[in-house]
């Protein structure tokens, strides 16, 4: 609730908001594609995740019916695009 979206990097085309209030940060999926991206807060001491890489991709777990699997883990938003785009 306390996220600054100033902060928040821009997704590409098809990646919709799917935060949750109790979330420790924001996120956003791309259901075709079975991603979900967390953005972490840019100062990492208001960092509730305990994750040291503020972006994190994660992809669609069959299995577990939930986005467990990490694909990527990074600081760096232009690592994480090229990640995104088909």
């Amino acid at each position: 609730p306390r996220y600054d979206t100033s902060t928040l990097p821009t997704l590409p085309e098809g990646y919709l908001d799917a935060s949750e209030r109790i979330d420790a940060a924001p996120s956003f999926v791309n259901e075709e594609r079975g991603l979900k991206v967390y953005v972490d807060y840019a100062n990492y001491a208001d960092r509730e995740s305990g994750r040291s890489q503020r972006y994190c991709v994660s992809r669609w777990d069959e299995e577990e019916g939930d986005y467990e699997d990490v694909a990527l883990s990074t600081n760096d938003w232009a690592e994480v695009v090229r990640f995104l785009t088909p």
